[in-house]
């Protein structure tokens, strides 16, 4: 979740600020369910997006969403996390 909040782009961003003027009226595929997934297949892409996911949830001040993308990025990245001991990640 929070790689499709922060960083790779699908979101559940809702028109604002007139915003609906442009997106469109009401319509039957409005009703309709739209399912989208996003799949990180390589180990130092997904490290490298959870650096940048935590970097840019902390200015946003979302601190679980930060130590999310900081546990892929120490994961799968090898390195080092100031709020948790790596040995205890590596175990889960």
């Amino acid at each position: 979740m929070p790689y499709g909040d922060k960083v790779i782009g699908t979101n559940h961003v809702l028109p604002t600020r007139g915003a609906a003027r442009y997106t469109g009226g009401l319509w039957v595929g409005k009703f309709l369910k739209t399912v989208t997934y996003q799949e990180v297949r390589d180990k130092m892409s997904s490290a490298q997006l959870g650096e940048i996911c935590g970097r840019l949830s902390r200015v946003e001040r979302f601190e679980g969403h930060a130590r999310s993308g900081d546990l892929r990025a120490a994961r799968f990245g090898g390195g080092q996390i100031d709020w948790a001991r790596l040995d205890e990640l590596t175990k889960r």
